[in-house]
């Protein structure tokens, strides 16, 4: 309380202000840390193979372009 006396109630403000901002801060980077973007990646990497066969109607389609 003697804090409070010494401060002008601007200053008292916007150092609760301050304070609202640091405590913003932290549970932004605790969620960070905690959450699904704070854990590593895991290095296996899948690949999907796509198979595609060109048949007549795909060739035709391709020879088609506009002017």
């Amino acid at each position: 309380m003697i804090l409070l006396s010494i401060f002008t109630d601007d200053q008292t403000a916007i150092l609760g202000c301050f304070g609202a901002i640091a405590v913003c801060g932290l549970i932004a980077a605790l969620s960070f840390r905690l959450g699904p973007a704070g854990k590593p990646q895991s290095t296996q990497q899948t690949t999907i193979r796509i198979t595609r066969t060109a048949s007549a109607e795909s060739t035709k389609s391709q020879d088609r372009r506009a002017a």
